[in-house]
């Protein structure tokens, strides 16, 4: 039986998917931050990066899905071969899609873009992980085209969802401290290159506020609010955590208060086509700052970049979404018996 949408979720995906979108286009037209912004700040109360802010929204409410959505809302066992194939159907395809897309079309137009990228890293490519080795320093340079380092972090997380969702059944509490205790470190290190280890713990909060009374959501809330004046959060990435759980929790409330039918169905759509989006948007804008002279940008047509932006991340977004749709349903009758 298909669970009943929730409309929390939908307004938290909207809510990171515009900080994404405002994030990225403010780094383009600012030349990646070196020119004063004409339009949007970059920053949030406790010097918090509206990316990270945007980016620890989504690991979260992608916990919250998943636990949602999984049997039993994560009380019963879990088929990991069907759970891992359906991840992989839902990531991989449009994202191959989009390269195939995105590729040729900077391969031709930058001639030699790519002379510096090993033959072999084009497995990273295959994989999704091409960004987030780069962020990650494994190579100086990739076959980088579509998606961010976000993607390979999330692949890491869907890899552990079962442990941690097994966690949560059997030892709650236990699983907590084993998150923390085998996170923080690694993150302070920098081991992972600070990509992936604070993030664990943001999609553990996402997997359990689906089972959390609301006592225990308001204690969660209340911690993260002292937390934020405490020398823990002068670290940044732990600050954006405390920052991004206490907002992911006000927002959720705020949802089972919000009543209006047109602004459920936008924050719906939004969430529908968030990953095409996540896939197009840094191509395009990329692409439309090429010819402009930042320096000597003026405000207004800043905005209106802003607004031919949006209506391109728009177009783009919704014509991979439908040709996706059409290549699978494609695939699925070539692939089906002749009668």
């Amino acid at each position: 039986m298909k669970k009943q949408r929730l409309f929390y979720l939908d307004l938290i995906r909207a809510v990171a998917l515009v900080c994404i979108l405002v994030i990225h286009f403010n780094a383009a037209v600012t030349g990646y931050f070196t020119l004063p912004s004409k339009l949007f700040g970059s920053v949030l109360p406790f010097n918090i990066y509206l990316g990270d802010f945007g980016s620890s929204l989504f690991f979260m409410v992608s916990g919250a899905a998943l636990q949602y959505t999984s049997p039993g809302q994560g009380r019963e066992p879990l088929n990991l071969a069907r759970f891992y194939q359906k991840r992989a159907k839902a990531v991989y395809p449009m994202f191959w899609l989009a390269w195939c897309i995105f590729f040729p079309i900077r391969f031709v137009t930058k001639p030699g873009y790519y002379a510096a990228a090993k033959t072999p890293s084009l497995l990273l490519t295959v994989l999704g992980l091409d960004n987030f080795a780069q962020a990650a320093g494994w190579v100086t340079m990739d076959f980088a085209c579509v998606g961010e380092w976000f993607l390979g972090s999330i692949l890491f997380l869907y890899l552990l969802f079962p442990l941690l969702r097994w966690g949560l059944r059997k030892q709650p509490l236990l699983t907590w401290v084993v998150v923390l205790a085998a996170s923080l470190p690694v993150h302070y290190m920098g081991w992972d290159a600070r990509l992936v280890a604070i993030h664990i713990p943001e999609f553990l909060l996402g997997m359990a506020f689906v089972h959390w009374k609301r006592p225990v959501r308001l204690g969660v809330l209340a911690g993260c609010a002292v937390l934020l004046f405490t020398p823990a959060a002068a670290d940044g990435k732990v600050a954006c955590a405390l920052f991004s759980a206490a907002a992911f929790i006000l927002l959720a409330a705020l949802g089972g208060c919000i009543h209006w039918v047109p602004l459920q169905n936008a924050c719906a759509l939004l969430s529908k086509y968030s990953y095409a989006v996540f896939l197009t948007h840094h191509v395009i804008i990329l692409r439309l700052v090429e010819n402009f002279d930042l320096a000597a940008m003026t405000r207004r047509d800043t905005a209106l970049l802003f607004g031919v932006y949006l209506l391109a991340v728009a177009a783009a977004s919704a014509a991979l979404f439908r040709l996706d749709a059409w290549v699978r349903s494609s695939a699925v009758k070539l692939a089906a018996k002749p009668e």
